[in-house]
C-alpha cells in the first residue's frame, strides 16, 4: 500500500470515529460533552506524556531483553509495520498521526471511557489494534498505552492532552518505522 492510499484509509476510518463520537455526544446532550481544559497546560502535558511513552517504547524494543513478548512485537514491527509505512512521506506521517490522535481519543477516551470505564475502554482500544496472527502481544501493549492515555484524560480533565500525546507518539513511531534504524 502506498503512502497516499494509507493516508486516505486512515482519514476515512478516523473520520468515522469522529462522526460516531459527535453523534453520541449529541444524543447524550450537552452535559455529556467532554471538557476542553486549559490549552497551554494540556498541550505541554500531552507532549510530556508522548515523550515518556516514546522513551518506554524505545527502551523496551531496542534495549529490552530478548524475551518472547518483546521478540513478538519486534517481529511485528519488522515484518508488518515497517513495510506498511515504507511508502509514507512526511506529510502522510503528520496527517495520519493527527487523524489517529483526534479520532481515536474522541472515541475511546471521550465516548467509550465515560460509558464503560478506564480499564474496559483500554482493553477495547488494544483489541481493535490487533490484526490477526502475531498481534496479540502488540494489542496488549496498545491496551497499556490506552490505559496511560485514559489516565492522562482523567488527570487533565479533558481530551486535549491525550489527543496531543497520541498524535505526537504516533508521529514519532511512524517516522521511526519509516526512517529509523532497522
Amino acid at each position: 500500500m502506498r503512502g497516499r492510499e494509507l493516508t486516505i484509509l486512515a482519514l476515512g476510518g478516523e473520520s468515522l470515529l469522529v462522526a460516531i463520537s459527535l453523534c453520541w455526544w449529541f444524543y447524550r446532550g450537552p452535559s455529556y460533552w467532554p471538557a476542553v481544559g486549559g490549552w497551554q497546560e494540556d498541550v505541554a502535558l500531552g507532549f510530556a506524556a508522548a515523550f515518556g511513552l516514546m522513551l518506554v517504547n524505545y527502551l523496551l524494543l531496542r534495549c529490552g531483553p530478548d524475551v518472547i513478548p518483546l521478540r513478538a512485537i519486534r517481529t511485528l514491527y519488522r515484518t508488518t509495520l515497517r513495510p506498511l509505512f515504507s511508502g509514507v512521506c512526511l506529510s502522510d506521517v503528520i496527517i495520519i498521526s493527527i487523524a489517529a490522535g483526534v479520532g481515536e481519543e474522541l472515541f475511546f477516551r471521550g465516548v467509550l471511557q465515560p460509558e464503560i470505564g478506564l480499564v474496559p475502554a483500554s482493553i477495547v482500544f488494544g483489541l481493535l489494534h490487533m490484526g490477526g496472527r502475531g498481534t496479540f502481544l502488540f494489542g496488549c501493549w496498545v491496551a497499556v498505552m490506552g490505559l496511560a492515555l485514559g489516565i492522562l484524560a482523567n488527570v487533565s480533565e479533558g481530551l486535549v492532552a491525550p489527543v496531543v500525546a497520541h498524535s505526537a507518539y504516533d508521529a514519532a513511531a511512524i517516522a521511526y518505522l519509516r526512517w529509523g534504524a532497522a
